[in-house]
């Protein structure tokens, strides 16, 4: 019986491959359908697992069958900080977003083999930066760097998180949006490599919100500090507040220049008064391609508005950022799909991958994998990515 056939793997590569999945022994054996007991005696080489239950276990932990047999585990990357306030944060990262740092990791290593079959050099990223540099200095270095000035920034209009993202992408930065997982959880990662870094920015945020974090993200890169981020990181009782307080400064100050922002009417009108109603913020920050709160924090720092009417503000944000990890997401076989692929993968790479196809590198069948789509639906794709209509 084909069933019953057992597989002669390596045991020690059952545990290694759960702890790097980020599954618990008792959560692993649950979604396995096994007792804790049976698990731990298939890791410790005592049982050995039938061929079915090893396809079972390599679709959990999203490895393939053939690294179960491997005499030892693959050299894998440094961990990454965690940047995230500590209270309400379940400790260690979930299966889900380990996976998805993985995957973008592994997406990074596609891409860097393209470039290099295709003969096209990846740009070093160079632009440095470390916490006693200048908050508002440095978000001017940035703007210049991706070359984004007060006029092209306005050309952006209500597409500020696709404009900023192009910028950066200019410079081989991929970056990913990844899908269902919970704001709470993750707001936004940085995979800080000397060439074509990686940001992964939450599918949950709103677009202006998005902005934000992808610039935060982008100073961690500057910083040359992997890790992950979410709401409340600049926390005194956060693991590394000081981190996070400069990312978030230097995000506002790139993003909403200080002469700029104090030379809006909106904001000369206002005179000495520190308060701020729904539609001016809302005005301000569709004018900058951010979030009601991004504004209302650079209002703040820019001594435009007080401490306690900001965190009056906050509370409201934060109901709003509840209500996003609720929100549904688009799944195959809707309308667009394809559109939403290409907004999680970016323009930069799905192009690349349609390039390593069309050099003979990939197949048809490869690219629809890497593309996370069905083969039928990759010409409409290539379209989209390339500015056709589709």
């Amino acid at each position: 019986m084909a069933k019953s056939v057992k597989a002669l793997i390596n045991p020690a590569m059952l545990a290694w491959t759960r702890e790097q999945a980020g599954f618990s022994p008792d959560e692993a054996a649950r979604r396995l359908h096994l007792d804790v007991e049976r698990l731990s005696a298939l890791e410790k080489g005592d049982e050995t697992p039938t061929f079915a239950k090893l396809l079972d276990i390599a679709d959990l932990y999203k490895r393939p069958v053939s690294l179960f047999y491997l005499k030892a585990p693959p050299k894998g990357w440094q961990p990454i900080q965690d940047f995230r306030r500590l209270p309400g944060v379940e400790e260690g990262f979930s299966p889900q977003l380990t996976y998805s740092i993985r995957l973008a990791r592994e997406r990074r290593e596609i891409a860097m083999t393209v470039r290099d079959e295709l003969g096209e050099p990846v740009q070093t990223f160079d632009l440095k930066a470390t916490l006693k540099s200048d908050v508002e200095e440095f978000g001017g270095e940035i703007r210049k760097y991706l070359d984004v000035n007060e006029a092209k920034q306005q050309r952006f209009g209500r597409k500020a998180f696709d404009g900023w993202r192009m910028a950066i992408e200019a410079k081989d930065v991929l970056v990913f949006v990844v899908p269902r997982l919970k704001i709470r959880e993750m707001r936004g990662t940085a995979l800080a490599e000397q060439k074509m870094p990686v940001i992964l920015i939450n599918g949950k945020d709103r677009g202006n919100g998005r902005v934000f974090t992808l610039l935060h993200e982008f100073c961690h890169l500057a910083l040359r500090q992997s890790g992950v981020s979410n709401m409340g990181g600049d926390r005194n009782d956060a693991p590394h507040p000081d981190v996070e307080k400069f990312c978030n400064a230097v995000a506002a100050a790139a993003l909403m220049p200080r002469d700029w922002l104090l030379s809006e009417k909106l904001v000369t009108q206002k005179g000495s008064q520190k308060s701020w109603r729904d539609d001016e913020l809302d005005a301000l920050a569709l004018r900058f391609g951010v979030s009601q709160e991004a504004v209302l924090r650079r209002l703040l720092t820019l001594g435009r508005t007080t401490q306690a009417f900001y965190d009056s503000k906050r509370a409201e944000f934060q109901k709003i950022y509840a209500q996003l990890d609720e929100k549904k997401e688009p799944s195959e076989g809707g309308p667009k799909y394809h559109y939403v692929v290409l907004s999680q993968l970016g323009r930069s790479f799905t192009r690349l991958i349609f390039q390593g196809y069309h050099d003979r590198y990939f197949t048809l069948r490869d690219v629809a994998g890497l593309l996370n789509m069905k083969v039928a639906t990759v010409p409409v794709m290539e379209k989209a990515a390339f500015g056709m209509t589709g």
